[in-house]
């Protein structure tokens, strides 16, 4: 057992002894099942650590905040499930499945939430061994049930901090789907609302399919006009080639963000829907060469395709991205339906009212691609686009360009402040036949960007120039650093500031079961989310805990051998909190909020004197 799931254990035997749950252990699926399901003041139900086939289990039990149901492994990763082990989670609330292995052979669904809310699934692997179509884990209604989700609608679930590899047939790591109410008639889809996916390590998804491999699906066509209000973030993707799509959002009102994506064919998609935000996440190529599928289709490392209305594409950093045509670092093809004239929702309707401002495009092979029309299927021009303060260096072919120079955009795009800097070969626009820049547009200059070891990205330096913003700055008072951004600020994702970084690209130790995050945004009870700063690392006398919702309302300090040092009661009204450490000798502690659902966010802090 290693520190950290040391550690752990212990922190479920303080939480156990802290909130009065009940613990009882188990290695049966059907009597786990049945306790649970027979629970009434919650619990914690732990799998007797091993190796177990067929391990199947359908929970269906309504507990409370104050009552929650705690599903877990004796250890974090004690638990092996193989062969058709699988969990059914339905019509439930207020249930958590934690710790487990699935390493299955079958060809269910591992995890399904079916109705259910408030369901968290966090720190397990996924690996499934199939040749069927399967959706691993999946949230969505009740099967032939259309007005139980209307009592109790899905919603308000988060997958955290588990790790999904090695796929190789179609279906999706995740799925967010949901439900349809046909009262009158007509089939009305609704996807489930305010799911949280974050901190989760996706990789190894391949070869490609011609579709349906995506590694996160978010809604469907039929509901893409449903507002989903998904958040997707601080998640890391490798090598994710399964499908064009890495993530594909087919709704409307999801967020997108603080995500990395590492060596992968394919693009963000927003495929379908409307008002989604993709903002301050990381796209690189990694010198991954351009592929070859097995269907023969050309495989390129790409970074953001866009369709539908009213979205916001800000503060994205793109590096050594070799994509075109549906796959450039930027992608705004023509579409064949527009929003509002056509009932057939999946087809690619044109992008409309999108805003992309403050993006770093540098060392890709292409930059920002536009007018693609997919062989003269696609006919409908872009509309009321702004693409405004975004910096775009590159050393070949065109840092801007007209796909095909018969679908120039022109007046149909609103170019704002932009930074250009080619070099090398590269120009700064091609295919052009009614675009043109003037110095309000575009600015070519140098950008002073300087190579930061640390973090492997290019970043801003003292030398860099300012440009006023165009923009409410509230619309984007942020930087990808998650430093504050005035209004005259530098163009490109990254503001160059001394304070202190609190989103870097992440690596696989800062997600996935054994990840420990000394920031980490966490979830309130509406669509807003509030993130828990403890701060400073390392600290010698003072630490300070901000931004706690009104859930917080226990901290605990151990140290590395699980002893506590430190318990303190929370004033709900009180978001921040100050606690003297002076007398903690120097080493490795870990802070841990607890909250009313009695579910617990850990973060580690050194201390130094």
């Amino acid at each position: 057992m290693n520190l950290y799931q040391y550690t752990l254990t212990f922190l479920l035997t303080v939480l156990v002894s802290l909130t009065g749950l009940n613990a009882q252990i188990f290695s049966d699926p059907d009597e786990l099942a049945s306790a649970v399901n027979g629970s009434d003041q919650g619990g914690i139900f732990i799998v007797k650590n091993g190796t177990y086939h067929d391990f199947e289990a359908t929970i269906e039990i309504v507990a409370t905040p104050s009552n929650p149901v705690i599903i877990k492994a004796e250890t974090l990763g004690g638990v092996t499930l193989m062969g058709e082990s699988h969990f059914v989670i339905r019509k439930s609330a207020y249930v958590t499945l934690e710790g487990f292995i699935f390493d299955g052979q079958g060809e269910d669904t591992l995890v399904k939430l079916e109705g259910s809310n408030n369901i968290r699934i966090t720190r397990n692997v996924f690996e499934l061994t199939t040749t069927e179509s399967i959706k691993w884990v999946f949230i969505g209604g009740v099967w032939n049930d259309n007005v139980y989700p209307f009592v109790y609608p899905s919603h308000h679930n988060r997958i955290d901090h588990n790790l999904f590899q090695n796929k190789d047939t179609p279906g999706h790591y995740i799925t967010v789907d949901g439900s349809f109410d046909n009262t009158d008639s007509e089939e009305v889809y609704y996807q489930s609302q305010y799911d949280r996916i974050d901190h989760n390590h996706f990789k190894n998804n391949s070869p490609r399919a011609t579709n349906e491999q995506e590694s996160i699906r978010i809604g469907w066509s039929e509901m893409s006009l449903s507002s989903g209000f998904t958040t997707v973030e601080h998640n890391l993707f490798e090598d994710c080639d399964g499908d064009p799509e890495i993530v594909s959002v087919k709704s409307s009102d999801n967020t997108i963000r603080h995500n990395t994506f590492r060596k992968s064919y394919g693009t963000l998609s927003l495929r379908h829907g409307n008002r989604n935000r993709v903002e301050s996440n990381y796209f690189f190529g990694g010198d991954k060469p351009i592929g070859i599928s097995p269907t023969g289709a050309t495989l390129y490392t790409g970074g953001i395709r866009i369709y539908g209305t009213d979205h916001l594409i800000i503060n994205n950093y793109m590096e050594g991205l070799n994509g075109t045509r549906w796959d450039a670092p930027i992608t705004l093809t023509l579409g064949d339906a527009i929003d509002g004239q056509s009932s057939n929702l999946s087809k690619h309707f044109r992008a409309e009212r999108v805003t992309i401002a403050n993006n770093t495009l540098v060392d890709n092979v292409h930059g920002i691609e536009i007018g693609f029309d997919n062989n003269d299927n696609y006919s409908k021009d872009l509309k009321e686009i702004t693409i405004a303060n975004n910096l775009i260096s590159g050393s070949e072919n065109s840092l801007v360009e007209i796909v095909d120079t018969e679908n120039d955009q022109g007046e149909n795009i609103t170019w704002i402040s932009n930074l250009m800097y080619p070099t090398g070969n590269a120009t700064t626009l091609a295919g052009a036949s009614e675009t043109t820049f003037d110095s309000n547009e575009i600015t070519v200059e140098n950008p002073y960007i300087d190579y930061d070891n640390t973090m492997d990205v290019w970043r801003t330096s003292s030398s860099s120039p300012l440009y006023a913003h165009p923009f409410d700055n509230s619309l984007i008072d942020q930087d990808i650093d998650g430093q504050v951004r005035p209004a005259l600020s530098n163009p490109g994702a990254d503001h160059y500031s001394l304070d202190s970084i609190r989103f870097a690209p992440l690596t696989e130790d800062d997600v996935g079961p054994y990840a420990i995050e000394d920031n980490i945004t966490s979830q309130t009870d509406g669509y807003q989310v509030s993130d828990i700063r403890v701060f400073p690392v390392p600290t010698d006398k003072t630490l300070y805990v901000k931004n706690l919702d009104t859930h917080a309302r226990k901290i605990i300090i151990v140290d590395t051998h699980g002893k506590i040092l430190l318990t303190r009661n929370l004033d709900s009204s009180a978001p921040d909190v100050t606690l003297d450490v002076v007398g903690l000798r120097s080493g490795i502690y870990f802070l841990t909020v607890v909250g009313t659902h009695n579910t617990y966010d850990t973060f580690r802090f050194r201390v130094q004197h």
